[in-house]
């Protein structure tokens, strides 16, 4: 049954129990009838009074004359209390007339007000539906698409495993061809090795070596040392780039300022242990090279410039440390520092009667510019992930590098090979 049915039902029993209701309120009241019942029984009582007046008044005249003033007195009575009680009836029966009038009113009053209140919750009833309909689809919807965003994401998984086994098969293969690569790279050098020709493998080697070696007497003797202000001039030209890494990285600085003064003086120069005059004439004739550079008593006859080379690079890296340290040299230190000199002077020598040209390079960090790290010629100090490395900056170069160009036999100079990786420091992100 709807609503509109449920509304007509009520307001019919409402208004036939209404009408039943004045129906019974319009009926004359119960007084009235025993008012009508008295009258009647008065009136039967006066004919049976004048039927049995003839022989009463025969037998009593003045009791028939009291009799019929007293009936009279009680009929006006009667007749009164009669017109009192009509009146109080008709003033009834308006007054039920004007409730009825206004429960009618009323009744419609509220019939509208159910109606209109029926037809504002069904069209609310309504909305909601919709909405509810909308709702569900949307829903649907969406639990549809995570079903498909479910089955995507398990593809992805599936290769995402198949690509890292991939992944894993090519550093595999990766590290057995480096391994391949590394034995022919020693077999051409062992085959294609000329008198005094030394592989790269050891020259590489001497480079590591030197390079631990400088940082094992760093880390020694300054591991405590404070940086001070002095000798800026020298400082600046070494390592332009110092005030940004004195402070989180004391001893990379040290490591830097002696290794560039290594690289200025002593592997900077066409062979260490020359003069002037002679690096000038050998730069310039090949049988000066040949007949001193190139024999194994060269290194007897240069003694005496060696000894001074070596004696000034000494005393440059003393002067410069302990400038901007605090900390008087000491014979240890100075006999470490002699030993670590020497290897780098032979080192240099040796790189210099190679066939092929050797260049040690050690990257300028200047204030105008950005130096990038290269994996394939730089080896990070920082302990940081190759992968997080990429485009960020160098800060500090603690040792130099070693880079090849052409091969053992002094030709085909295009070739260029990293034969040791400069030791850099790469800016915190």
């Amino acid at each position: 049954m709807s609503t509109s049915d449920k509304r007509g039902g009520r307001s019919h029993a409402i208004r036939s129990s209404t009408s039943s209701r004045s129906s019974s309120i319009i009926a004359p009241p119960p007084r009235a009838q025993l008012t009508g019942s008295s009258s009647a029984s008065a009136s039967t009582g006066q004919e049976t009074e004048g039927a049995q007046e003839p022989g009463g008044s025969s037998s009593n005249p003045v009791n028939k004359d009291g009799g019929a003033a007293a009936a009279l007195a009680a009929r006006e009575e009667e007749s009164m209390l009669l017109k009192e009680k009509d009146e109080r009836i008709a003033a009834l029966e308006r007054e039920l007339g004007v409730m009825e009038g206004e429960f009618t009113r009323e009744l419609d009053r509220l019939s509208q007000n159910e109606s209109e209140m029926a037809s504002f919750w069904q069209r609310k009833h309504s909305a909601l539906h919709q909405q509810f309909l909308r709702a569900d689809t949307e829903l649907r919807l969406l639990r549809s698409e995570v079903d498909v965003r479910e089955a995507e994401r398990q593809e992805l998984r599936d290769g995402w495993d198949v690509l890292r086994r991939e992944l894993r098969a090519r550093d595999d293969e990766i590290l057995a061809l480096k391994g391949h690569l590394n034995g022919m790279k020693q077999w051409v050098s062992a085959s294609t090795r000329t008198d005094q020709q030394t592989s790269d493998e050891e020259i590489g080697e001497s480079m590591a070596k030197l390079g631990n070696s400088l940082q094992n007497w760093v880390i020694m003797h300054f591991r405590k040392a404070k940086l001070g202000q002095s000798s800026i001039d020298d400082l600046s030209q070494l390592v332009p780039m110092y005030q940004d890494i004195e402070a989180h990285a004391k001893l990379h600085l040290l490591q830097s300022i002696v290794s560039s003064i290594l690289v200025e003086m002593v592997f900077g120069c066409y062979f260490a242990g020359l003069s002037d005059a002679q690096a000038n004439q050998l730069r310039g004739t090949e049988q000066f090279l040949a007949s001193i550079v190139l024999r194994k008593e060269a290194s007897s006859k240069l003694q005496t410039e060696t000894a001074a080379l070596v004696k000034s690079v000494v005393f440059r890296v003393n002067s410069i440390l302990d400038a901007i340290t605090g900390i008087e040299a000491t014979d240890a230190r100075d006999q470490a520092l002699y030993v670590l000199v020497n290897s780098a002077v032979e080192l240099a020598r040796l790189l210099v009667v190679q066939k092929a040209v050797f260049r040690v390079t050690m990257p300028k960090i200047l204030p105008h510019q950005r130096t990038i790290y290269e994996a394939s010629s730089m080896d990070d100090i920082g302990g940081e992930e190759e992968e997080s490395l990429a485009e960020r900056e160098i800060c500090c170069v603690t040792f130099p590098g070693v880079t090849k160009f052409g091969d053992e036999n002094g030709s085909h100079p295009q070739y260029r090979n990293i034969i040791a990786k400069a030791r850099v420091l790469c800016s915190p992100e």
